[in-house]
């Protein structure tokens, strides 16, 4: 990922610090913090293949009246956003694709612009990532 895409979007601090968990059904996330507070917050989650990017959105805070790409891969707000991958593949979540999200804390900036641009950066880096098969 373009670091300066993240930058874009976090709050000012002296510090930054990031955790990675694994969730139930097969998700991870990684949590940004700076000066020991939560600032971003990345995740990779299968959903099933009759979803769409707008179905999955609503699983998400911060995504609420969120502007939904042309092409129907993002949903995007000034706090998250949603995409889409498009070649993801798992034989362990079969019939089920590949989202990426990203949330912004509070703190951060509420850049509906530099939130579409992290979305689809992300979501670029997640399908040439290990988690693709």
């Amino acid at each position: 990922m373009d670091p300066a895409l993240v930058k874009a979007v976090l709050p000012g601090g002296a510090s930054i610090a990031s955790a990675t968990s694994r969730l139930s059904g097969g998700a991870t996330r990684c949590d940004v913090t700076v000066d020991g507070k939560a600032a971003l917050s990345l995740t990779q989650s299968w959903w099933s293949e009759r979803d769409t990017t707008a179905m999955v959105s609503e699983g998400y805070a911060g995504t609420d009246d969120g502007t939904l790409s042309d092409d129907g891969r993002f949903v995007y707000t000034g706090k998250a956003g949603v995409g889409k991958t498009s070649s993801c593949t798992s034989s362990e979540h079969p019939e089920q694709n590949l989202y990426a999200v990203v949330q912004v804390s509070d703190s951060g900036t509420g850049d509906q612009t530099a939130v579409k641009s992290l979305i689809v950066d992300y979501t670029r880096a997640v399908e040439q990532s290990a988690a693709c098969e």
